[in-house]
């Protein structure tokens, strides 16, 4: 039952980190956007950092059994590979604009 709540709470988090922030944090009049791009991402590395002390705490007290404590390694591990490539991703470290020109060639086929 615990590996059931572990795995919907940080599912249902990662929603709102990815859509709910972005949503609350982006104001348009137009084409004008008003809100600052820096305060999305600051947002956005908040929630992972929350994530990752929620989960590292419940691993760490909280859970018991080893069928849980992997599964909050697992969410760990994936949400500090996710901190990590996002902020490497706000800083311009790295790019996807491969991945945009792929998406957009593999489109001319359809």
């Amino acid at each position: 039952m615990k590996a059931l709540l572990i795995q919907s709470l940080n599912s249902i988090w990662l929603v709102i980190i990815f859509i709910g922030v972005p949503a609350v944090s982006s104001l348009r009049l137009g084409s004008l956007q008003i809100s600052s791009r820096p305060v999305w991402h600051m947002l956005v590395l908040s929630g992972i950092a929350i994530a990752l002390a929620l989960n590292t705490g419940a691993c760490w007290r909280g859970v018991h059994s080893k069928k849980e404590k992997r599964i909050c390694l697992r969410w760990i591990s994936g949400y500090a590979l996710l901190g990590v490539t996002f902020f490497a991703y706000s800083e311009k470290w790295i790019g996807f604009k491969w991945l945009k020109s792929l998406l957009l060639h593999a489109q001319g086929f359809l």
